[in-house]
């Protein structure tokens, strides 16, 4: 994760336009160790999301189980995810 005055560097980075919004995703690297960043861009409004390289396999985990289906309440419609929070 970012720290004071720590300068980032870009191992990978990818566009994604989906809909109205434009993503990047980036995997980066600073002091701190390597981090995924995911930069969302729609209607002018940016906001980013960090994710540290000790959670990539628990965020993977999460997305594998949102594509199978897995949580998704009785009868949510079809592609719609349900919140738990």
């Amino acid at each position: 994760m970012k720290k004071e005055g720590s300068k980032s560097r870009t191992i990978f980075t990818d566009k994604l336009h989906i809909e109205s919004k434009t993503l990047f995703v980036d995997l980066k690297e600073n002091d701190g160790g390597k981090f995924l960043q995911i930069a969302e861009l729609s209607n002018a409004r940016r906001s980013t999301v960090v994710i540290p390289f000790s959670g990539f396999d628990a965020f993977m985990e999460t997305l594998q189980r949102i594509v199978a289906g897995e949580g998704v309440m009785e009868g949510s419609l079809p592609g719609n995810v349900n919140e738990e929070f």
